[in-house]
């Protein structure tokens, strides 16, 4: 049997995620809370890939392209964390991010 409609979140694992500690009561959390500091989060993360990998691209000097891969990487294992919570318009970026690290080392 199919069941049509939202699936079922678990907030708690949600909002460890987004504040860096599973709270005491999980369902008291807002789910309008944590999706809109999922898409805070996101933007930031998403930002920072982008940059980064355009500089990876564009830059001469080994020094700066190591380090900006090291930062794509890094925060896009944080994406990877906020992914299974993400709405569609958030995973728009998440896809976006995902088809810009394809094309880093």
């Amino acid at each position: 049997m199919l069941w049509f409609g939202k699936k079922k979140i678990d907030k708690g694992a949600w909002a460890e995620v987004i504040f860096g500690k599973r709270p005491k009561n999980p369902e008291n959390e807002s789910e309008e809370l944590l999706s809109r500091c999922t898409t805070l989060m996101l933007e930031q993360h998403h930002r920072i890939v982008m940059e980064s990998a355009q500089i990876v691209h564009a830059t001469r000097n080994a020094d700066t392209r190591r380090g900006r891969i090291a930062l794509c990487h890094q925060h896009y294992l944080e994406i990877l964390k906020l992914k299974p919570f993400c709405n569609e318009e958030q995973l728009k970026m998440v896809r976006e991010a995902e088809v810009v690290m394809k094309t880093i080392p």
